[in-house]
């Protein structure tokens, strides 16, 4: 059996070009090298204006990406003075990713703005600024412990317990939740982690993708991810004779 495909979501960013400033797709490497090395093939999904139906038909999971910060008209504010890297087009984009994937019934992973669109998708807002949550240290080095929820399905894909550490690089985080979801992982009062109770779907603020390598609790996650689009393949492909 081939690698499941992983549709991985990617920024759009207006970048210095030989043609001048243009817009360009953009996505750091980690994301499909942790995917690769869990058994999954990544595709990565470029920003498109009017996305077509069936985006993901061919897909077996999603991952959900970081990046700049989501539109506070999402969930009825207007940005204040931290807001950055605010992209509409790529907003709209991955809402018809996400909704769609739900409609198939794919397993997804939510990093960080991942996880910050599903919540406000589902009804919920975030707190647009918030303190002590970006690192000064590099991404591959752990920030601060995280408290999970025994018998979550991020405690079992981790082994994760009470002793898990976890990397930070987020300015904002959820603040009312999401209709359908429950946390999972807490730092302090700071949701770090949320699942569902109607979708295949987990969801981490942290940044995984830059501890694989060294992490085995953090690759644990992408490998168990993989495993869960694996299924989906199994579960749709018919039997051969």
């Amino acid at each position: 059996m081939g690698r499941p495909l992983i549709a991985v979501s990617a920024g759009m960013e207006e970048l210095p070009t030989a043609f001048g400033p243009m817009d360009c797709t953009k996505l750091t490497a980690p994301y499909t090298d942790a995917i690769y090395a869990a058994g999954g093939q990544p595709v990565i999904m470029p920003v498109i204006e009017e996305p077509p139906t069936e985006l993901l038909a061919r897909m077996d999971g999603l991952l959900l990406t970081g990046g700049g910060d989501l539109d506070p008209a999402l969930y009825g504010e207007v940005p204040d003075d931290t807001v950055y890297g605010v992209r509409r087009d790529r907003d709209e984009f991955e809402i018809a990713l996400y909704r769609e994937a739900v409609a198939l019934g794919l397993p997804i992973l939510g990093i960080c703005r991942g996880m910050q669109l599903i919540n406000v998708l589902r009804g919920g807002n975030l707190h647009q600024e918030i303190p002590g949550h970006w690192q000064e240290n590099p991404p591959t080095r752990l920030s601060h412990g995280i408290d999970v929820t025994a018998g979550s399905a991020l405690a079992e894909a981790m082994c994760a317990t009470a002793g898990s550490r976890v990397n930070s690089y987020h300015h904002q985080s959820l603040r009312n939740l999401g209709a359908g979801l429950q946390v999972t992982a807490l730092n302090g009062e700071v949701i770090e982690a949320v699942e569902a109770n109607d979708a295949d779907l987990v969801c981490v603020q942290w940044h995984p993708e830059h501890l694989y390598a060294t992490e085995p609790e953090h690759k644990a996650l992408f490998e168990t991810f993989v495993e869960r689009a694996a299924a989906t393949i199994r579960s749709t492909t018919p039997e051969e004779n």
